[in-house]
């Protein structure tokens, strides 16, 4: 695969070998670089650069906070501009205006602060005690930080709270969690509002299942509705597989959860899925069930996929063919340099998890390097992995130790890296 250019993947991110193209993607080997050039002045730039734009490509599932809020701790960098970005994000903010965008800082600079509060830094935690008491999107602070800081650190904020909570404000009380189950204990208001909340998000009853047969006459029914299709597919995901899904498959192109339910029929999909990974508005639906259930034979269409996507200036998709050719493990050699790439450009960081499972079952030897920088990564699912996979040398043994005893990781990556020292 040939390298993109400067006009090519990188929307709005630098270079990925240069430093802040790295940190911009959450990447292992930004955390390396900030590290070796840590007296460099641009090196603190270049974080907080990333800090005060959020460069995430979905913020729904990539992760940055905590990649972030080590790099400020480890680089022992001034949280006096984290935290004055953080109040002018707050106050620009308009969380009820869809059109409001204040380039992610808002919650970047939370999430930063709420790690290195929940790490032991004091200035974090008194930053955000006093933004709930002071700050516009108090409540967002709130739910942050009673999420993973200990009870002493928030439990005397209830008078505060209760004298600034509205009635507009109740509706977002989440009464499941803290820190409402345990003020409830105490505050009247509160306990209403928890018992509220529980009438709110009771469920009703899931109706008895329908059979195949009736679901099958929904979907082949000209006067169905979109929502009574959309309804029968999600039974049909459900329920045992269903063959004819595969000639309804087209005409059904686009319902929520049509994948799931023709990816039921496992091997028995292939025939079909041949047919539309090769072309048209199907070839992204076909290429997924061929890396699920395909055999060697269709590795070059799964390729073929990869490049289509890649050209397309697409980001999604690629970790579903990526554990394509993790099944297919050594004969997939020709997706080692598109895995590579793929593990440097891409701004999905969820995807490298998919990638660098991927060239440890392909190429053990190509996926080295990419487990060491992997250790440093911003996503925990490739934390985890690398933790697990790694080769054990000095080095190595030195960064896992170091994982085991850092308060930002989780508990997962924590366990997995002690798990590696007690073997050796």
């Amino acid at each position: 695969m040939t390298e993109p250019d400067d006009d090519g993947h990188h929307w709005y991110y630098d270079h990925p070998r240069t430093l802040l193209g790295c940190l911009q993607r959450g990447h292992g080997r930004g955390v390396l670089k900030a590290r070796r050039d840590r007296r460099d002045a641009s090196v603190t730039e270049a974080v907080f650069a990333c800090i005060a734009r959020d460069h995430r490509w979905d913020r729904q599932v990539d992760d940055c906070g905590d990649y972030l809020a080590r790099l400020v701790r480890d680089l022992d960098m001034d949280l006096t501009p984290i935290v004055d970005l953080f109040w002018t994000a707050d106050r620009d903010l308009d969380l009820d205006d869809e059109t409001s965008y204040d380039e992610g800082s808002f919650h970047v600079t939370l999430r930063v602060l709420e790690t290195l509060g929940h790490a032991g830094d004091r200035r974090a935690v008194a930053a955000l005690r006093q933004a709930v008491a002071e700050a516009d999107h108090w409540m967002a602070v709130l739910d942050e930080i009673t999420g993973r800081w200990p009870r002493q650190s928030w439990d005397d904020l209830d008078t505060v709270v209760l004298a600034r909570l509205t009635p507009q404000d109740e509706d977002d009380v989440l009464g499941f969690r803290d820190p409402w189950t345990t003020w409830a204990q105490r505050h009247p208001r509160i306990r209403d509002l928890t018992r509220r909340t529980a009438e709110r998000s009771a469920r009703p009853p899931t109706p008895a299942p329908r059979p195949n047969d009736v679901l099958v006459a929904v979907l082949t029914d000209p006067l169905a509705s979109r929502g009574e299709r959309s309804a029968a597919v999600r039974e049909l995901a459900r329920s045992a597989p269903e063959p004819r899904l595969l000639d309804l498959a087209e005409d059904l192109f686009g319902t929520p959860l049509l994948h799931r339910a023709v990816s039921r029929l496992g091997p028995a999909a292939i025939g079909h899925a041949r047919v539309w990974a090769q072309d048209g508005r199907m070839h992204r639906f076909g290429a997924g069930l061929l890396a699920a259930h395909g055999t060697e034979q269709d590795i070059p269409r799964l390729i073929e996929a990869w490049d289509r996507l890649w050209e397309g200036d697409e980001w999604c998709g690629f970790d579903t063919l990526a554990d394509g050719f993790a099944r297919f493990g050594a004969v997939a050699a020709d997706a080692v340099p598109r895995l590579w790439a793929m593990w440097q450009w891409t701004p999905h960081s969820y995807e490298r998890t998919a990638c660098l499972r991927a060239l440890l079952a392909v190429d053990p030897l190509a996926a080295e390097v990419p487990l060491v920088q992997g250790l440093f990564d911003s996503e925990s699912g490739v934390r985890e992995f690398a933790a697990a996979h790694v080769h054990l040398d000095e080095l190595t043994r030195t960064v896992l130790d170091g994982l085991v005893h850092d308060p930002i990781e989780t508990p997962e990556v924590r366990q997995l890296a002690a798990t590696r020292l007690a073997a050796r």
